[in-house]
């Protein structure tokens, strides 16, 4: 088996944390080692936490791919749901990096994905994948993230999308009556304003408000952790309808970039709710497409279940060209 003898910095940039680690290619295969995850809010920018990090490490690496929750203009992002930016430049020279890359997170979630250890991924769906056809990578976290991985003559080529960003349609009335809440704040209401932690969240509030109850929780973890337990039934409901609007929407993805090759849930937040995520409405929404519905029934669902899928996929992304 080949070793390549040149570790190299991973990251995991996102709105909440940021994930780093040293990478080491491995035959085909990529491994990472030694991964530590910082908050956003204890650092003033990215510089600050890769800092950080590399003075717990032996590692000096000369290169770098960071994952980043944005789209990447010019080696720069500017994080959709964080106060930090990242610029190539300002940050490579002071870290010792003389090769760095800055990709979408959802970009390398798809990239890494065939890098992924055996355990790391669930199946939610059976189906019959088509060999020529799109895989679809689509999670809720921080954002709602999604990448193509697309088949091509010489290989699979990815395609970062911001298809988290595309309006939201209301299917019932109680999502009609939390979309007009939302709108409030939010004019032009995003599906992402609902698959995300912060979705989730204004989720639980508006259903708090429809019914006239206290609103309890103001965190995602703390919703999904009263929806695990069942105790606290708004909870419940949240998190069911934020399930089945992900089902709805994934679908929907599929029919539009023609994902027959299968959909790869990722993203940080359905892993913590896994049990709630499996026993929900969410397929049953993915395939409710009326006449299209055997087109989407025929297409397999994994979930993702490790946290540090991103770290593989910027490995991966180090030496992919697309």
């Amino acid at each position: 088996m080949r070793i390549v003898a040149d570790p190299f910095l991973v990251a995991d940039i996102g709105g909440t944390n940021a994930r780093f680690a040293i990478a080491v290619e491995i035959g085909e295969k990529y491994a990472v080692r030694d991964a530590m995850v910082y908050r956003a809010m204890d650092f003033e920018n990215v510089l600050d936490a890769a800092t950080a990090y590399l003075d717990t490490v032996a590692a000096k690496p000369k290169r770098a791919c960071f994952a980043a929750a944005g789209p990447v203009v010019d080696g720069k992002v500017d994080f959709t749901n964080s106060h930090w930016t990242l610029c190539g430049p300002e940050i490579a020279r002071p870290l010792g990096i003389e090769q760095l890359r800055i990709v979408n997170d959802f970009f390398a979630l798809a990239a890494g994905f065939a890098h992924l250890p055996g355990d790391s991924v669930l199946k939610v769906k059976d189906g019959s994948p088509m060999t020529d056809a799109p895989q679809l990578v689509i999670g809720p976290g921080t954002g709602l993230g999604q990448a193509l991985i697309a088949p091509t003559s010489w290989g699979r080529k990815v395609i970062a999308t911001e298809g988290g960003h595309v309006a939201f349609a209301p299917y019932t009335q109680d999502e009609i009556e939390i979309r007009n809440l939302i709108s409030r704040d939010h004019p032009r209401v995003s599906v992402e304003r609902l698959l995300s932690g912060g979705g989730l969240v204004r989720i639980h509030r508006a259903l708090c408000a429809i019914e006239g109850a206290g609103c309890d929780f103001m965190q995602a973890h703390e919703i999904t952790s009263a929806a695990t337990t069942g105790g606290h039934m708004i909870a419940v409901k949240a998190v069911e309808m934020f399930c089945a609007i992900l089902g709805r929407v994934a679908g929907d993805a599929v029919l539009a970039t023609g994902a027959r090759g299968g959909v790869v849930l990722g993203g940080g937040i359905l892993p913590k709710m896994k049990e709630v995520f499996l026993n929900s409405d969410f397929l049953r929404c993915f395939k409710d497409k009326g006449r299209m519905s055997d087109y989407v029934g025929a297409v397999p669902v994994q979930l993702i279940i490790t946290e540090n899928a991103a770290l593989f996929g910027a490995a991966a992304s180090m030496e992919t060209d697309n």
